[in-house]
């Protein structure tokens, strides 16, 4: 299927509201907010992948929480029930994470309690900590001061 990935616009709030509750029905999910996610997500950092006529198939909202500092925090990664199976969440999961690797920032979450959605950040390097906690760090930066330290000696 041809996709097209780019930020999230004002007016793909009702599409993303019906995917976001399609998604998080479950009793697990009470306390799961798309209103107040929406409003505190990173414009240009929160991603939806649409059809080729438009349609959003999926989307990623992304923000940056205080602790983190510059690294980006992903806050809801879903994709319509009626396309999943398809590669979409992968696809956009991809393009956030290479943008952090580009950026050399980190990427934190807290994922669902279900196995095989943890199994599935782990496969794309997504680390679990304390709590359940998962992040995926790029460490460039340290590269870059190992170098520079490099040519100092």
């Amino acid at each position: 299927m041809q996709t097209v990935i780019r930020p999230l616009m004002t007016d793909d709030y009702a599409s993303v509201k019906d995917i976001f509750y399609d998604s998080f029905k479950a009793p697990e999910y009470a306390d799961k907010n798309c209103e107040e996610s929406w409003r505190d997500r990173s414009i240009p950092d929160s991603y939806g992948i649409f059809s080729t006529k438009g349609v959003l198939l999926g989307f990623a909202i992304v923000s940056f929480h205080k602790r983190n500092g510059p690294n980006r925090y992903l806050d809801y990664l879903a994709v319509h029930s009626a396309y999943r199976g398809q590669d979409l969440g992968s696809k956009l999961l991809s393009h956030i994470l290479n943008i952090c690797e580009t950026l050399g920032q980190s990427i934190h979450l807290y994922p669902v309690k279900s196995e095989r959605i943890r199994a599935w950040y782990r496969s794309y390097g997504f680390c679990e900590t304390a709590g359940g906690y998962m992040n995926r760090h790029f460490y460039r930066t340290r590269l870059s001061l190992k170098s520079r330290d490099d040519k100092e000696t």
